[in-house]
């Protein structure tokens, strides 16, 4: 995009020209050059002055205003000289300061794509020995091809189970998160998803979790049947990621409960809501940033890879929603997140550019 800039008025071009002139002058003679035109202006004016007053000027009178100007000009001109030249000189670093930093910047920007693309490329060579190590430890695990023989086989096979899938668990994070950031999601593969299924599918998926932690777990659908257009998978992972996250940091004995309900501008609203740990206002800035943990006993009691709710977060605002978190410490934590509906018995995706414009204008 060119941007032109209106050229000054004919008088302050040629002043511009002499400024530039004047630049290049040692500062003593640019100095000199200055004086004299003020000697010569302050001659101007006593002659002025002297034939507007009829008053006869005697040739002292000349001396003594020009003895003046140099004395009260030349210091006031040389500092300005060099207050200007200091000014210029270091508005020229500035500019070189800029450039430099637009420059790594873009470097770094490039490095990061780079990375991150060869990043989510990896993702077939670090899953498939990964899924072949979680499946074969299942079988010796659960003793498929007949009984072993010595029980301490059956306890190793099952530490080898729960660490590939943890391991597992983690791969498939890190490079959700480098395909994100890589731009690898297509948000052109959105389609007609109802929110009810998303909360009902994590909730079937993460009930053994639920009770082995002793965590009620209630699903209250206020308003049925709001679709969104949102990445399926992508959906089933934001609510696994956020109700995994509510039950482990349950305390036994506690509850979570998964709100869906829609507000006023017509968005469907899922709340989900613990009675757990909580967390302080660092802790909240803590869990939003890539690895981080909740620094308390009960978040070391449970494994983590402190990517879940940042990877929740990235999904939600690539689908248009908005995440917001509440949460007191010692009383629990509210997720909430909000997403554009379609109309009323309507399940056909709209074109992405109105979904945008429509999420832009309820924020």
């Amino acid at each position: 995009m060119t941007v032109s800039v209106a050229k000054p008025a004919k008088p302050f071009r040629y002043l511009h020209a002499a400024n530039r002139w004047l630049a290049r002058c040692h500062v003593a003679l640019a100095t000199t050059i200055l004086v004299v035109i003020c000697v010569v202006g302050a001659q101007l004016l006593i002659l002025l002055f002297g034939w507007l007053l009829d008053q006869p000027l005697t040739y002292r009178i000349y001396l003594i205003g020009a003895i003046v100007t140099v004395l009260a000009a030349t210091p006031v001109i040389f500092y300005a000289q060099t207050l200007l030249r200091s000014q210029r000189a270091a508005r020229y670093q500035l500019k070189l300061m800029t450039r430099e930093l637009a420059i790594a910047l873009h470097n770094a920007q490039d490095i990061n794509n780079a990375r991150t693309a060869q990043f989510a490329n990896m993702s077939h060579e670090l899953r498939t020995p990964m899924n072949a190590i979680v499946g074969f430890s299942d079988i010796l695990r659960n003793e498929r091809f007949g009984p072993m023989q010595n029980a301490r086989y059956l306890e190793f096979a099952g530490d080898i189970n729960d660490s590939a899938q943890h391991l597992l668990d983690l791969i498939n994070n890190l490079l959700d998160l480098a395909k994100l950031e890589a731009g690898g999601f297509d948000i052109r593969d959105a389609e007609a998803v109802e929110v009810e299924d998303a909360i009902e599918m994590a909730v079937r998926l993460l009930r053994p979790l639920a009770t082995q932690q002793d965590v009620a777990v209630n699903v209250d659908i206020v308003v049925p049947g709001l679709h969104i257009v949102a990445i399926e998978r992508m959906l089933r992972q934001i609510m696994i990621n956020l109700l995994s996250n509510a039950i482990k940091f349950t305390p036994p004995k506690g509850e979570v409960t998964i709100l869906l309900h829609s507000n006023p501008a017509n968005e469907a609203v899922v709340e989900i809501r613990d009675c757990g740990i909580g967390m302080s206002a660092a802790d909240i800035r803590a869990a939003f940033m890539p690895f981080g943990q909740v620094n308390s006993m009960l978040s070391r009691q449970h494994a983590g890879t402190g990517l879940g709710l940042p990877l929740a977060k990235a999904m939600v605002e690539l689908n248009h929603g908005r995440l917001d978190l509440r949460s007191t410490p010692g009383e629990g934590t509210t997720v909430t997140l909000t997403f554009p509906t379609l109309a009323s018995g309507h399940t056909e995706s709209p074109q992405i550019d109105e979904l945008a414009a429509r999420a832009e204008e309820t924020r």
